[in-house]
């Protein structure tokens, strides 16, 4: 057990990973006015992958060694379409809207352990999956007018994201966070490069320091992220990863005027509280 001045400490850098991540979400949703969808995933994966080198070249190259590499292949690319998708959900939806759906990630997570890695989970867990899938469709709503095809995309993106899950716990038992970082950052680049876009507009020198600033405050966002699991325990920690949801509707609301829905708010809320409620069963049983 973790002690109660460390879970603090750990709270707080979650807290700070999720606004750096927010603020990536308002540059996304800034840059989607002014450029394609790949350009802004190439300078991401750019930005990305040279900060990642200079990890590799601190760090040493022999932290890159693996001893799965078909684990990190799936992660990494697994990764690469979370982001992908997910980038596609902020240049069609509110932002808020985007990532409360979004947030379905670890409740997707808890439903694939069972057929991919075996685990058996109990009715208050499956329970608590049939209620978070629930609040997905009090966003999305389907088979109504207000339904939208563009809510599939922070799905799929989830869908995704349940799979970085389940792999990284497979990577991170032998091999280093640099090498984690490393082959993500590459593989989402190889993918920019070969969806790269023809209609590809030259950036200006402030369009170009927000472009770059992307892969920089992911970076940041993603080790805050791994202090806080450092300091504290996960089921400490992981609420405070909703915290997202906050940020992102009031930057949303103030930058770009966007009010959510009650049915966001609703199926927010139910969302983020059955995934809390599946990390706090999953530590308990761990």
């Amino acid at each position: 057990m973790k002690s109660k001045n460390n879970n603090l400490l750990g709270i707080s850098f979650m807290i700070l990973s999720m606004f750096c991540l927010s603020v990536n979400d308002m540059t996304y949703k800034y840059l989607s006015f002014h450029f394609p969808v790949w350009e802004s995933i190439f300078f991401r994966a750019l930005s990305g992958s040279v900060i990642a080198l200079f990890l590799a070249m601190y760090f040493g190259f022999d932290k890159l060694k693996t001893k799965k590499p078909i684990g990190h292949a799936i992660r990494a690319f697994s990764a690469s379409g979370c982001v992908v998708f997910y980038i596609y959900g902020i240049n069609n939806l509110m932002l808020s809207e985007n990532i409360a759906i979004a947030h379905s990630a670890p409740i997707i997570a808890a439903f694939l352990a069972v057929p991919i890695l075996g685990e058996r989970i109990g009715m208050l867990r499956t329970s608590a999956i049939l209620i978070g899938f629930i609040g997905v469709l009090i966003i999305v709503k389907p088979g109504t007018d207000l339904f939208k095809l563009e809510s599939l995309y922070p799905l799929i993106s989830a869908c995704f994201m349940a799979s970085v899950y389940l792999s990284t716990r497979s990577v991170m038992s032998t091999d280093s966070s640099v090498a984690i970082i490393f082959y993500y950052s590459f593989a989402l680049l190889i993918t920019s490069l070969i969806f790269f876009p023809s209609e590809f507009i030259m950036p200006n020198l402030i369009q170009l320091i927000f472009a770059m600033s992307l892969g920089v405050m992911g970076s940041i966002g993603h080790f805050f992220m791994s202090q806080a699991a450092k300091n504290a325990d996960v089921a400490v920690t992981s609420p405070f990863e909703y915290s997202s949801f906050i940020f992102v509707g009031l930057m949303g609301f103030l930058i770009f005027a966007e009010v959510p829905t009650y049915s966001i708010y609703l199926g927010g809320f139910i969302i983020i509280s059955s995934g809390i409620f599946i990390a706090y069963r999953e530590r308990k049983n761990n």
